[in-house]
């Protein structure tokens, strides 16, 4: 039981990290939800980059120098944050019942997550073969255990690391590696996603509609412990801060954080990083300013690709010389339409686009995402002349993506008052 509560308190003390985002304007007028969910992502990055960077001079993991990283990193993080004020936060825990209600409905889906992971019914079957068995070995190597990665018997063994990386900063904490910490992990990411999107927009109504949405497909696509939900909350923080935020300054940061997380955490994290600067580059204009958000994210990609190509690691990145199957596109969109109506006559995107409709303000840069992501996904799947059983594997996760930013653009196109804006 020591080893559970541990593990998974250590992902709770991810905040710590990332307590510098509280210096920025538009956060400091967030609830503490917003606050520390926002703290959350920026903390999960640094830990991840700072173990990265130890394990790339040589220097060996142990809760010692984990300790005095934290140290390090610590007394930084609290001293770039200001205290926490704000008319908005006061509102949020004020006891209006108005704002408590769908508090507790999104408490209400964060229960039913709970009862399914720990009743085993939405484990990601990726938690064991890869995701798990990765921040294992790198805890026994004392770092990113490459003769582990070389030997190509752990599939995807060269994806980007943040997961296994908080498994492995996990496990330094517990001493063990625990199965259900890590399940039960995705709750905090889950969580985090909905609250970012309430503290930025101010929409409850749209932050349950996350809350429902997120939850029945991460259950539906069996994601529970593996890089979908970390990966969702980095896109969220990216996509909300692009989406809600008028403070130049806070925007930027929070997208470029958000952005530079996706990109360690999963291949469709650069993916998604793509589709972003895309979009911006559609719809602002502006050349300069697209470049410096993605610049943290381009060079967490860089030095990744590097490390791969000095060690002789590139596997799935080498698949852009697999051949296209054009033949095999007619299929792949009927069974990627299948997987996307998540066994529910496609209610998860029926519902934001209903409240699109209602309006449009805000929401052509989310959906400018959720077009690219969702081409970029048919795009990966004709690259196999027989893709069914790969759609059937990963669709309804992969699909994660552009069913967030559809609910995005569907909060955006309300004209609700952003406190975070």
């Amino acid at each position: 039981m020591t080893t559970h509560v541990l593990f998974f308190a250590s992902f709770l003390l991810l905040p710590l990290f990332g307590l510098a985002t509280w210096r920025l304007e538009a956060v400091r007028r967030m609830d503490l939800a917003g606050r520390l969910a926002v703290a959350g992502a920026a903390g999960a990055l640094a830990t991840a980059v700072v173990m990265a960077l130890l394990s790339l001079v040589h220097v060996q993991w142990s809760r010692t120098v984990l300790f005095w990283s934290a140290a390090a990193m610590l007394p930084l993080s609290i001293a770039a944050a200001k205290p926490w004020r704000g008319s908005h936060a006061a509102a949020i825990q004020s006891g209006d019942s108005r704002r408590r209600t769908p508090g507790l409905v999104i408490l209400g889906f964060a229960v039913l997550t709970c009862y399914g992971i720990l009743t085993a019914r939405e484990s990601a079957g990726d938690l064991h073969f890869f995701w798990g068995p990765k921040g294992i070995h790198f805890y026994h190597a004392g770092g990113i255990d490459v003769p582990f990665l070389a030997t190509k018997t752990n599939p995807n063994s060269d994806y980007p690391p943040l997961l296994p990386l908080l498994y492995a900063w996990a496990q330094t904490v517990a001493r063990q590696f625990s199965w259900w910490a890590a399940v039960l992990a995705t709750v905090l990411f889950l969580l985090g996603s909905v609250a970012i999107l309430r503290a930025f927009s101010g929409d409850d109504d749209g932050a349950v509609l996350l809350m429902a949405s997120l939850s029945y497909a991460i259950a539906i696509g069996f994601a529970a412990g593996g890089a979908d939900p970390p990966l969702v909350l980095f896109e969220t923080l990216a996509l909300c801060a692009l989406v809600f935020l008028d403070d130049a300054r806070s925007r930027d940061v929070l997208a470029a954080i958000g952005l530079a997380g996706a990109a360690m955490t999963k291949v469709e994290g650069a993916t998604f990083v793509i589709a972003v600067v895309l979009a911006l580059l559609i719809v602002r204009r502006e050349v300069k300013r697209t470049l410096l958000i993605a610049a943290p994210a381009i060079v967490i990609l860089l030095a990744w690709l590097a490390f791969l190509i000095a060690n002789g690691l590139i596997f799935g990145y080498g698949g852009a010389k697999i051949p296209v199957h054009f033949s095999a596109l007619p299929k792949t969109l009927a069974l990627v339409g299948k997987a996307s109506l998540y066994e529910l006559y496609g209610l998860p995107w029926l519902a934001p686009l209903v409240l699109l409709f209602l309006g449009k303000r805000r929401a052509v840069l989310p959906l400018l995402v959720v077009a690219l992501t969702l081409c970029a996904t048919v795009f990966f799947y004709i690259h196999l002349e027989e893709p069914s059983w790969w759609i059937a594997a990963s669709a309804p996760r992969v699909l994660l993506t552009p069913l967030m930013a559809l609910v995005v653009a569907s909060v955006a196109a309300s004209e609700r008052r952003r406190p975070g804006g």
